[in-house]
């Protein structure tokens, strides 16, 4: 094929990476788009020469083998450029899952003969996995290799290959050893597509194409020199493969989503649905989805370049993609209206059938490179640990079921680690049950242990007395104490201090920094806090009114009051000392937590803010409120998990664990999914500073999801212990009221994803 000239000279390797890919980024928007799908083909190719020549190619590969080696930070910014600019992806996807393969066990030989063809796509590649009777159960592939000498033969046939009708080579699995399942007799070869006795048949898919083919091998001969690895280890080698599409691939991933989402909610908008209240939840959810994959694909890229297997992150990843692909289309596809009873190529389609196509495309996406039932079964069997399905006994587990799947900073475990230990002996389930007598009380000793650890302060200023901490640590540790249950103030103090914090520090900061229990006193409705009316009333310095169910409320030692001034109005917040007060205990839900009614007659209060500093103060607070009742919802998602996965991988059912019925296993890989996934948007909202312009957002979206996910998980944990579960004795209950509390604390998770559309929209109106 015939390469364009390069518009714009980029000298190799001088200068910082950014300027260069700059320049050509700015040269590329001014060319004319490509018309046809055989110019986007031609374009596209020509532009990875462009990338090669300019040494701005494969930007997470060791420069050793032509790669930039950039650092996951750079690697973002760089398809956060590319895909800004809309510069064309490498045409054949398939090559950047061989080319870590052979990067890592390919000979210095073969990284120089393939790596710089595919990288510049001269030369496509194919997958040679799938079998008529093996797809998801690929070890039962039975292709045959039989070793001629310095050449092997190959006889078989494989199925479901796409473009196989374009590529140049395959990289595919052939048996070498005896036939069977085992695992050890699997080679991976390197086939020329052009072999003698190869024949390629094209296949059409539902949704007209013909994007894939079968392929048969007649005794076809390939050198030996094609064998990449040893003979007999074509099974770890392929995982390499697979591993490393589920990392970097869904990093690029990222930035396409992100692009299709934006075009979903822009078709929302033109198509009058914007302001549909079932749709802007289902809209929320997608967005949700989008953010989980980037929070995922970020891990899993780390992984990767700290020398880690991503293989968890990356099973959990390629589950949510796969789901997340056929949710988007088929309410973009709802979106069309009427206009869904068309078919792609009709005339009057809604955007030139681009959602129409695409939902049908879709529907692969849960099938291809392992359906999302084999996904679930890996990540129960692989990542968790369960008993196969299969009766091939336990696999060591990835992660122990409730802690991050992939190992936090240096900082984060250690305050992880540190909670573990001051705080897993010291939970006793009789002990929380008999707070039921004693609703008002909480474990003082415990608190004090957390307070001489840090809490509630660690994320305060150091010249408070605070810890200095980054939020994200501080949504850590809260996860840490709602995973063992902790009966103590912890949530309802820190939201009290984020306020007095806003306001003007004084000796009531410091007081509750150094570990004094604190709530905040607002009247809450499913909107989150409610200022239009009920609010106590603030005259000369003396508070009067009552507000009803206030969280930590009979544990409290400082009042933090939101109030209206009785002359003029204006919104006040003020400190109360609570003695002065009446506070009534209620019976929580949630018997790791107090919750009472406060009323407040003639009582002296202190001015902390007033009129617009203290609004200021409230949405600066009203965003930590959210991540941390998300962070100890996210700790509760995560206990369930462990309480679900333990007693699968225990009791006997049928003479076999129940672990192994997929019935079960499937459940637990969908905790998983749930927990990993809140924990992931938590943080990264976490990450974000105040004033960035998603904050919100975010932290709408993750508060709402870490909600939603504990309560399903808490159900879920009672429903796999069965009988026991349900049980006054047993956790799993404790779990699931603390989840229920949290979900109706602060703002209804619908609400929250509500606001989070809200915003979206408003932005592209």
């Amino acid at each position: 094929m015939k390469r364009q000239e390069t518009a714009v000279a980029v000298d190799d390797g001088i200068g910082d990476w950014r300027v260069r890919l700059t320049a050509l980024l700015d040269d590329y928007r001014g060319r004319p788009r490509p018309t046809t799908s055989r110019d986007r083909l031609e374009r596209s190719i020509a532009w990875q020469s462009e990338l090669v020549d300019a040494g701005l190619a494969a930007p997470g590969w060791p420069a050793a083998v032509g790669g930039m080696e950039l650092s996951l930070e750079d690697q973002l910014d760089y398809y956060r450029m590319t895909s800004g600019a809309g510069a064309p992806k490498h045409p054949c996807a398939m090559s950047f899952i061989v080319a870590p393969t052979i990067i890592v066990h390919g000979t210095q030989e073969q990284r120089d003969r393939f790596l710089e063809p595919l990288l510049r796509a001269d030369e496509f590649w194919c997958q040679g996995f799938s079998e008529p009777g093996a797809g998801s159960d690929l070890a039962s592939l039975s292709t045959r290799a039989v070793r001629d000498g310095d050449s092997y033969r190959v006889t078989g046939q494989k199925v479901w290959t796409t473009k196989a009708d374009r590529a140049d080579w395959m990289f595919a699995l052939v048996r070498t050893g005896p036939a069977g399942r085992s695992t050890s007799g699997i080679t991976y070869l390197l086939i020329p597509m052009d072999a003698p006795g190869i024949e390629v048949r094209p296949l059409r898919d539902a949704a007209g194409g013909h994007h894939f083919a079968e392929i048969f091998f007649d005794d076809v001969v390939v050198p030996v020199v094609n064998r990449l690895g040893e003979e007999g280890e074509g099974w770890s080698i392929m995982r390499t493969s697979l591993g490393h599409e589920r990392a970097t691939a869904f990093l690029a991933d990222e930035f396409r989503y992100r692009s299709t989402v934006d075009k979903v909610l822009r078709l929302a908008v033109d198509r009058g649905y914007a302001d549909d209240p079932l749709v802007r939840q289902e809209l929320a959810r997608v967005e949700t989805s989008v953010r989980s994959i980037t929070a995922n694909s970020a891990r899993a890229l780390d992984a990767v370049l700290r020398g880690g297997d991503p293989g968890g992150v990356a099973s959990v990843n390629r589950l949510v993609k796969s789901e997340f692909e056929q949710h988007l289309h088929r309410l973009a596809l709802r979106l069309t209206g009427n206009g869904a009873v068309l078919g792609a190529r009709s005339a009057g389609v809604v955007e030139n059938g681009r959602w129409t196509y695409g939902y049908l495309m879709s529907r692969a996406a849960t099938i291809g490179a392992g359906t999302s039932e084999i996904q679930r079964n890996t990540i129960a069997e692989s990542v968790l640990g369960l008993p196969s399905h299969r009766g091939e006994g336990t696999r060591p587990r990835t992660v122990v079921p409730g802690r991050p799947l992939t190992t936090p900073g240096d900082d984060e475990s250690a305050i992880r680690e540190a909670l573990r230990g001051a705080i897993a002996a010291r939970v006793d389930t009789s002990e929380v049950l008999g707070r039921e007598g004693d609703p008002g009380g909480y474990d003082v000793a415990l608190w004090r242990d957390l307070v001489a650890f840090g809490l509630p302060g660690l994320s305060a200023p150091e010249g408070l007395g605070g810890g200095g901490a980054p939020d994200r640590l501080l949504c850590a540790a809260v996860e840490e104490v709602a995973y063992h249950l902790a009966p103590v103030p912890l949530v309802p103090t820190a939201i009290a201090l984020q306020l007095l914090l806003s306001c003007d520090p004084g000796e009531t900061v410091e007081a509750v920094i150094a570990g004094v229990p604190a709530a905040f006193v607002v009247p809450i409705d499913d909107r989150g806090w409610s200022f239009d009316a009920w609010l106590p009333t603030l005259r000369g310095g003396r508070l009067d009114g009552a507000v009803d169910r206030v969280a930590g409320a009979p544990a409290a030692e400082v009042l933090v009051v939101a109030a209206r001034d009785a002359d003029t109005g204006e919104l006040r917040l003020v400190t109360v000392d609570p003695s002065v007060a009446s506070v009534t205990v209620q019976q929580s839900i949630d018997l790791t937590a107090t919750v009472g009614a406060v009323s407040f007659v003639d009582v002296p209060a202190t001015v902390v803010a007033s009129g617009t500093a203290a609004v200021d103060a409230l949405v600066f607070a009203r965003r930590h409120a959210q991540l941390l009742i998300a962070a100890d919802s996210v700790g509760v998602a995560n206990r369930a998990l462990s309480l679900a996965v333990e007693w699968a991988g225990q009791r006997q059912q049928f003479g076999q664990a129940i672990g192994s019925f997929q019935a079960i296993s499937h459940k637990c890989a969908d905790l998983l999914v749930g927990a990993e996934g809140a924990r992931g948007q938590v943080l990264a909202a976490a990450d974000l500073a105040a004033s960035e312009s998603d904050a919100a957002v975010a932290a709408d979206l993750a508060c709402a999801e870490a909600l939603s996910v504990a309560v399903r998980s808490g159900e879920e944990c009672i429903q796999i212990h069965g009988g026991i579960g349900f049980t006054w004795e047993h956790p799993a209950h404790l779990l699931l009221r603390r989840a229920t509390a949290n979900e109706a604390w602060l703002v209804r998770p619908e609400v929250m994803r509500d606001r989070a559309v809200e915003e979206l929209v408003r932005r592209l109106r």
